[in-house]
């Protein structure tokens, strides 16, 4: 199961790292492992790097380009596949801060709606992964 955090990256951050996403990514690493002392200096931090969410437009965008799909569920703030024939189980959560995105399979279905947005960064913590959505090619 891939975890997948995304994140809506300040314009100036996003024409500064944009060709060098390591950096970005390492940011945001150790802001994400920042121990609980720290919280003040990491929420200031993060919001320098990091723009709010845009949860009405980004949970309209989903629902829009997903509706037809079969395997598609929604409640609230929750986009849901399940597609036991590919097999796909991915789950997207809007929040505020950020997307969270829970899949079995490497390219859900979710990043082909994302992608539109230039501005998004995927960062998987655990697996030492991170792109920018809008560079990803449909597989």
């Amino acid at each position: 199961m891939r975890t997948f955090y995304i994140f809506n990256i300040n314009k100036n951050f996003y024409n500064l790292m944009k060709n060098n996403p390591y950096h970005l990514y390492k940011t945001i690493e150790d802001i994400h492992n920042f121990d609980s002392q720290d919280v003040d200096l990491a929420y200031d931090l993060f919001t320098q790097v990091v723009n709010p969410i845009n949860k009405s437009k980004i949970n309209n965008q989903i629902f829009k380009d997903t509706k037809d799909n079969d395997y598609y569920s929604k409640f609230h703030n929750v986009h849901r596949i399940q597609n036991k024939y590919l097999p796909e189980d991915s789950m997207l959560v809007v929040n505020k801060a950020f997307l969270l995105l829970e899949s079995n399979i490497l390219n859900p279905v979710f990043f082909q709606s994302l992608k539109a947005n230039r501005n998004l960064f995927a960062c998987d913590f655990k697996n030492k992964d991170y792109f920018w959505l809008n560079e990803l090619v449909h597989l």
